[in-house]
């Protein structure tokens, strides 16, 4: 009666039909009615004739399988039928989820097509996390949703094919009052409680060093308590890093160490919780790491453990969250760094053990399958999370990464990836699928048949609006009028809920506002340099000034304005739907383009002396210039960055000064001991001395509560194994330029290997440019 409930709500929700639950031998049905048949056939005498009857065999675990059902039309003395037999209680949900799929909604009916489909699911583990998104909230202001409305979108992804979320409290009564997994976390040394400060480990935070015995013996009764009052999931997972872990020279390799207290852990767990399993995350470990992880696994049978988790972090051949690669695993990489290093822990693990994604699909830059050239100007206003669809990408790398694993239970922050996890589920259902089939089948899902077409074109345009430079990407207008168009055809009893139509056309009214803004600030831009140029050239400072009120044109038009209201309003329905709007509305006021750094040198000229005057005019024309047999590196500009061969980039300009230079609010930087940031130069002059200039800054970045001192911000500055300059103390929030002369013997052979390294107490390097200059 559960699973016949969710069914008739929704064909209810999405029509005005009546559709009823009613009891096995009181069916009474009028002309042009369809009965619903669903359960498990054991418990269905009517269903289980009817089946019989029909030809339908009954499902089991072994045809179609385990989670399974199956679901055919007939034609009875009474009308038609549907007949929706499950394996299990899940194959019954599923069947749902099917007949749902199937239909198609008008206002006064619903029409369904033939049925017959004996199908089940592909994968063991298809996990799910149905959150709102706590950080895309904050900063929407976007209402909470009710108890109910996350039932409701649990149920969605249920249907859609998925059988494990993250849940507990009232939420993991609900999951598991439909038969679902619950799955629960635990990062080893994270302690909850207040700790001696001689504790504390490597990791920023409230994580202490296991390999300190009183330390230990804290955590270990700390998760004795834990674990005793958690309910019982079916899946405990723990996570070497992302955060968490100790580096410190006691706990090297800090995989060893992780592995062995996630032993004791789980001894306590399965002792509370005998029927779940306990799956290890080896994020964030260095190769002696994994090797340590994979050699204890080997010495005897480790019957504790069901799965390794890879997820953000785990790949040793790739640099997210990985501070040393498998550089041997790069001879003969078959597929290469997606799925190379995963051929790789199935050959080390032992047979009875297996592979348990754990994808980020919810970000789309700085994130386990990224984006590889994001449009800078969409990352700066959009961030890490926000809505946006990758179907080309995630179903390339679904394709790739599942043939070694048992199933995925996804991390997303936010409802912001919902077709990314309904794509997943249904993947993981049945792999062979077409992505051209999955799409059309979402689309129809929530649009209707008439707007499906062009929805599925819309989110394969949005995918390619994700890297297309935004000033000259006609995809952005394409993108809008295809949404626009799909909306005309989207049934106005569909259109009233339909929170998922308003997403996308907030997302196309903002991309187009925003594209508008971009071209009159770099006309803006443009137009004040030339004056500039020209004011210099003719060493008139007075001239300049007109550049002055250039700079502060008003840039919104009235289309612009009317685009800006569009999204609003749009905003405003899909958070009254479904507590949902986008991030970008709340940023459009910030420059993509900032010109305060122009505006305060412009302003500096204007009350300085005459021959300073020119001289400022003379750095904001020539700034970049290195002068003749010279180099420059916006150092976080991927595509003005030659000389970086270390370090990753960013643009972190909303926690910087605004008056800083906008090559100077994107950095390259790292996390990594030794060399950090580094840069390579060749064909340099031999017989030339070389003098090196430094923008430094780090974001202001709110830090977690730390003793005073605890975390200091110095590196050193070293050229071919020679120090230049040590404990830096890199400035905070306002860019400062450094100048260090290169020894002649580091540039004598006309080669230079320049690199940051961490000062005392130091966490990262970080550099935003970089000049390398001959000396006169």
């Amino acid at each position: 009666m559960q699973v016949a409930d969710v069914l008739a709500r929704r064909i209810a929700r999405r029509s005005s039909v009546e559709a009823a639950v009613v009891a096995e031998g009181r069916l009474k049905r009028g002309t042009g009615d369809i009965a619903v048949f669903i359960g498990l056939p054991a418990n269905h005498d009517r269903l289980a004739a009817l089946c019989g009857a029909k030809g339908v065999r009954e499902p089991d675990e072994s045809d179609p399988g385990p989670e399974g059902f199956a679901a055919k039309t007939v034609t009875t003395p009474a009308g038609r039928a549907i007949l929706a037999a499950g394996v299990d209680k899940r194959g019954v949900l599923y069947a749902a989820g099917e007949i749902l799929r199937r239909i198609s909604y008008g206002l006064d009916a619903v029409s369904v097509p033939s049925i017959d489909v004996r199908t089940a699911p592909a994968f063991r583990y298809r996990g799910s996390s149905a959150n709102q998104g706590g950080t895309m909230r904050q900063i929407t202001g976007a209402r909470g949703w009710s108890t109910e409305e996350s039932h409701e979108y649990t149920i969605h992804l249920a249907l859609a094919g998925a059988n494990c979320f993250y849940a507990g409290g009232e939420y993991f009564d609900f999951v598991k009052s439909f038969d679902l997994m619950a799955e629960t976390g635990a990062r080893p040394n994270e302690m909850k409680s207040p700790f001696p400060q001689e504790w504390q480990a490597t990791e920023r935070g409230n994580w202490v060093c296991p390999s300190i015995p009183e330390a230990r013996k804290a955590l270990l009764e700390q998760w004795e308590q834990d674990f005793a009052a958690r309910q019982d999931h079916d899946v405990l997972r723990m996570f070497a890093g992302d955060p968490g872990g100790c580096r410190c020279p006691r706990c090297a390799p800090w995989g060893k160490t992780f592995v062995l207290l996630a032993a004791e852990m789980a001894k306590i767990w399965l002792r509370h919780h005998p029927n779940s399993t306990v799956q290890i995350a080896n994020q964030d470990l260095d190769n002696a790491g994994d090797q340590a992880v994979f050699d204890y696994l080997n010495e005897e049978p480790r019957t504790w453990l069901y799965a390794i988790c890879y997820g953000p972090g785990s790949n040793a051949m790739s640099e997210y969250f990985r501070s040393e690669l498998r550089e041997d695993l790069f001879a003969y990489p078959g597929h290469g760094p997606i799925n190379r290093y995963l051929r790789e822990i199935l050959n080390q693990i032992p047979k009875y053990q297996r592979i348990v994604h754990y994808s980020d699909i919810t970000h789309w830059i700085s994130a386990q399958y990224q984006v590889e050239n994001p449009e800078p100007h969409v990352v700066s206003v959009y961030g890490r999370r926000t809505f946006h669809t990758r179907p080309r990408a995630y179903y390339d790398v679904f394709q790739a990464i599942m043939p070694f694993a048992e199933g995925d239970i996804i991390y997303s922050e936010g409802y912001h990836d919902e077709f990314h996890q309904y794509m997943w589920n249904r993947l993981l259902w049945d792999p062979n699928r077409s992505l051209d089939d999955v799409m059309t089948e979402y689309a129809r899902l929530h649009f209707g048949d008439d707007a499906a077409p062009e929805m599925v074109e819309a989110m394969l345009q949005l995918e390619k609006n994700l890297e297309a430079p935004l000033a000259t990407n006609d995809g952005v207008e394409r993108y809008y009028l295809l949404v626009k168009s799909a909306g005309w055809k989207i049934p106005p009893h569909l259109m009233g809920d339909d929170h998922r139509w308003r997403l996308h056309m907030q997302k196309a009214a903002l991309d187009k506002y925003l594209q508008s803004k971009l071209r009159r600030e770099m006309n803006r831009e443009q137009r004040a340099t030339r004056i500039i140029e020209r004011a210099a050239a003719a060493r008139d400072v007075a001239a300049a000034a007109a550049a002055e009120a250039v700079l502060d044109e008003p840039l919104e038009t009235p289309d612009m304005a009317a685009l800006r209201a569009e999204a609003g309003r749009l905003g405003e329905e899909s958070d009254a739907i479904f507590g949902v709007r986008n991030v970008g509305y709340f940023r459009l006021d910030e420059e993509l383009i900032p010109l305060d750094w122009l505006r305060g040198q412009l302003e500096r000229a204007r009350v300085a002396d005459g021959d300073e005057a020119l001289r400022i005019l003379d750095r904001m024309v020539r700034y970049e210039d290195p002068g003749d047999g010279g180099f420059y590196d916006d150092a976080g500009n991927p595509a003005r960055q030659p000389h970086l061969v270390k370090g990753d980039t960013y643009d972190v300009r909303r926690w910087m000064d605004p008056a800083n230079r906008p090559s100077q609010n994107t950095i390259a930087f790292s996390f990594d001991d030794g060399k950090g940031v580094v840069f390579r130069y060749t064909g340099l002059d031999t017989q030339a001395r070389y003098r090196v200039r430094l923008t430094m800054v780090t974001p202001r970045i709110p830090r977690s509560e730390l003793p005073a001192g605890a975390v200091r911000r110095t590196q050193h500055v070293v050229a071919d194994g020679e120090y230049l300059a040590k404990d830096i103390e890199t400035p905070e929030y306002t860019a400062q330029q450094f100048e260090y002369d290169i020894p002649q013997s580091a540039t004598a052979d006309g080669e230079l290997e320049l690199w940051l390294e961490k000062g005392t107490g130091g966490m990262a390097t970080v550099v935003s440019e970089v000049w390398l200059m001959k000396n006169p």
